[in-house]
């Protein structure tokens, strides 16, 4: 199985990495995941990810990121 995980790396007191890695599963069933990949990150300020106070733009660039990159990954994008 193949898949993105997504996690937050402190910069700085006022800034903020999203991060999202590719990461695969030895079976289909497997629960243990193992990074392949930086697939792509963004930088953000820490007030603005915290609350929530991100454009639709950039989370839809977020959503998109993740969705296109799944389907890139188990070779169903077209």
């Amino acid at each position: 199985m193949k898949g993105v995980v997504t996690y937050l790396e402190n910069l700085s007191s006022d800034e903020i990495r999203l991060v999202m890695d590719d990461v695969n599963s030895h079976t289909d069933k497997s629960s243990e995941w193992f990074k392949t990949v930086l697939f792509t990150h963004n930088d953000y300020q820490a007030k603005e990810l915290f609350e929530l106070n991100l454009s639709q733009e950039q989370f839809a660039h977020i959503g998109e990121n993740l969705v296109i990159r799944l389907l890139a990954l188990n070779g169903k994008l077209k």
